[in-house]
């Protein structure tokens, strides 16, 4: 963006001038959608006017949304977001500084000795926090409100239709060359306008579905009246980019996307199913049966994953977990595979969070590391999980190690009558070694 240095009084200028180097942070955070929305905003500032969140939703998101009766829930994660980045510049610098004031969609310039909004902490922090710990009203990574046809559009252009030369044994097991994605996505719900007029939309790790929300809201009769079920999910768009590289690569396999919210039964017979996400976004459909399997089972959340057989805990530096302006440094990608219900095969590429699952795209699709998975879980790639340590800083991801590569005994795992201990007797790997 060209800052305009046209406008008639000092105000604008002075935006124009302290936006220079604060546009040079954002950008530096990966997110043409949210520099996308610094730049309008900006230039709206320096015009002397405050644009409505329909303009705002046409104007930085992909599409036009001003039918769809969701925009306004687009723009206010959008600005939560780029508040949030604004208080990350500016956590150590005195001086003025730019300031979205809340209700506002512009920027303004507040004096040191001026309150500014971090005095109004968001309503989910005060009420929700409470009760576990951590709760925000969106991701680290943007959310993009899940919709097929939105993520088709995110990543349609940049889809590569030449395919690998050679497909790794991972994908030569598949017979059949038809694979259903799953999308792991996020349950959303609102919360009412406050004293000025703002709504909140908020993401609740312990609330992934609208049975959830309802019985939260049941038992919670200090929310009754101030939360609204909108039949909101999102997806982080960090997984988006991992769907376009793993789509790109499967383009042999005539891949169809769903999200995970909008998986049901008969989706499951679906020749080949591949889910792609957070191990917390994962459709009950495949999550009860992978766990009823798998010796891993999830924490308090699936941010953690806990070993049975060793006892060992892995905690992702999830920004859910983390206290404001601390840098995610390490997260943890896992894969399984398994048998589906009607002989077809499911494949698991997920992590505790976005960098863990991004970083598992990359190994399913690199025929020396799934080469390396395969002798370490003797051999074949049928049924099987593995772990991996990777280091990151927020959702990028700069490498990883192999902890732990098993098979697992997926005998009668759609029978949930079973015990669940009789089906955990596969050997246990915890080495460190790469």
């Amino acid at each position: 963006m060209t800052i305009s240095n046209s406008a008639p009084d000092t105000t604008a200028h002075a935006l124009a001038d302290e936006a220079r180097e604060v546009r040079g942070f954002i950008a530096s955070n990966r997110s043409e959608i949210l520099l996308r929305l610094f730049d309008f905003l900006l230039q709206q500032s320096i015009e002397g006017r405050r644009p409505k969140e329909t303009e705002i939703a046409i104007e930085v998101f992909p599409g036009s949304f001003a039918a769809s009766g969701i925009q306004g829930s687009q723009v206010r994660v959008g600005i939560y977001r780029l508040r949030k980045k604004l208080d990350l510049y500016y956590a150590d610098k005195p001086g003025k500084r730019l300031v979205i004031p809340q209700g506002e969609y512009g920027f303004i310039l507040k004096s040191p000795d001026a309150p500014i909004h971090d005095a109004e902490a968001p309503a989910e922090d005060r009420r929700l926090g409470s009760r576990h710990g951590r709760t925000i009203s969106v991701a680290a990574s943007i959310l993009l409100l899940a919709n097929i046809a939105l993520v088709w559009l995110l990543f349609r252009d940049t889809v590569s239709f030449g395919g690998p030369a050679d497909q790794p044994t991972l994908w030569q097991s598949l017979e059949e060359k038809k694979i259903l994605i799953v999308i792991g996505d996020y349950f959303l719900f609102v919360r009412e306008p406050n004293d000025k007029g703002v709504e909140e939309v908020i993401r609740d790790p312990t609330i992934d579905s609208v049975d959830d929300f309802y019985e939260y809201v049941a038992k919670t009769a200090s929310e009754r009246g101030s939360l609204r079920n909108e039949d909101l999910y999102a997806v982080s768009s960090d997984i988006v980019g991992s769907i376009s590289t793993l789509w790109s690569y499967l383009k042999d396999y005539q891949p169809v996307a769903v999200t995970a919210s909008a998986l049901d039964p008969d989706m499951l017979k679906a020749p080949n199913i591949v889910y792609v996400g957070a191990l917390d976004a994962l459709n009950p459909l495949l999550k009860n049966p992978l766990f009823h399997a798998s010796q891993f089972d999830c924490g308090a959340t699936c941010y953690e994953l806990v070993d049975k057989p060793s006892g060992r805990q892995f905690l992702s530096d999830s920004p859910y977990l983390l206290a404001d302006r601390i840098i995610p440094r390490r997260d943890y990608g896992y894969i399984a595979s398994i048998p589906g219900p009607s002989g077809n095969q499911i494949l698991i590429i997920s992590g505790t969070g976005d960098a863990g699952v991004n970083q598992m795209v990359g190994i399913v699709t690199n025929p020396s590391t799934i080469e390396e998975l395969r002798q370490r879980v003797g051999g074949s790639l049928r049924s099987f999980e593995a772990l991996y340590q990777v280091r990151t800083m927020f959702s990028q991801s700069y490498g990883n190690l192999l902890l732990i590569a098993r098979p697992i005994n997926s005998l009668q795992i759609w029978e949930t009558s079973v015990n669940n201990s009789s089906q955990n007797s596969g050997p246990v790997d915890n080495g460190l070694k790469p």
